[in-house]
């Protein structure tokens, strides 16, 4: 892992989120925390803790957001949708990739091209081939499995649609990523697989906020970790502070620890 993370990349104060529609979850409350480039940030809690609600509100899934002070890359940032947070660099990997991370029934070709069809498509028109050269290079870049760019990304194993959906935001050139459980029913290698990709983009300067539900995973790609308890941040860890027992009494809300 980097040991020397750089400039602040993302800079969140007093982030609040007030009813959106389809959280199951307590929501986040007075959620502070700076990011930096080239740092893997994590995020611990309880199911319901507000971890997702968290992701989501930061990229616009639940509309527009003025309460908060937040800063992307030194420029002042406001919440409003998640096309202005990829149009600013800041993207989502969601935790469900089958729902809201592919379009099953599409191929792998269109499903790489999502989030970045502007650039594909010049006064308007989609330039087919220049599509599938992208695609191309994506499926060599993240080693994914396929007969053809134009399989149906359905038919693959978890672990290469995942790289499929990382490959879409990838394209997109973002400085923030947002992981919300990205090795989720992949197989180990495809969870290794998705470890270096993290570890390169960090080193390319990125920042990563990561959520996962696995805390070995967390506590070795994580240069620190910020745990919530019922909506709110009940402690943050340095990374060689960081230990299975402290991260769980934190996210039960016994005790804060830094």
């Amino acid at each position: 892992r980097n040991p020397n993370p750089g400039e602040k990349i993302l800079s969140v104060r007093r982030f609040n989120l007030t009813e959106p529609s389809g959280a199951k979850s307590l929501l986040p409350e007075n959620i502070s925390f700076d990011l930096h480039a080239g740092e893997i940030l994590g995020i611990a809690g309880l199911q319901g803790s507000g971890k997702s609600e968290l992701f989501n509100g930061l990229f616009g899934t639940y509309g527009r957001i003025d309460t908060a002070e937040i800063h992307l890359d030194g420029n002042p940032f406001s919440v409003h949708s998640p096309i202005h947070s990829i149009q600013n660099g800041l993207v989502l990997l969601t935790n469900d990739r089958k729902r809201t991370g592919l379009v099953p029934n599409m191929s792998v070709v269109h499903n790489t091209s999502l989030a970045a069809l502007k650039a594909l498509s010049p006064n308007g028109w989609l330039k087919l081939r220049l599509e599938e050269e992208e695609a191309k290079k994506d499926i060599l870049a993240f080693d994914i499995k396929v007969s053809s760019p134009a399989q149906d990304v359905q038919t693959l194993s978890g672990g290469n649609q995942q790289k499929v959906v990382l490959a879409k935001w990838l394209r997109t050139q973002p400085k923030v990523l947002l992981l919300d459980e990205p090795t989720i029913g992949v197989d180990v290698g495809a969870k290794h697989e998705i470890y270096e990709l993290m570890n390169r983009w960090t080193a390319m300067g990125m920042g990563i906020l990561l959520i996962t539900s696995e805390l070995p995973e967390l506590l070795a790609m994580s240069d620190r970790i910020i745990v919530l308890h019922r909506g709110r941040i009940s402690a943050e860890f340095e990374r060689d502070r960081a230990t299975q027992e402290n991260i769980i009494q934190a996210a039960m809300g016994e005790g804060r620890s830094h």
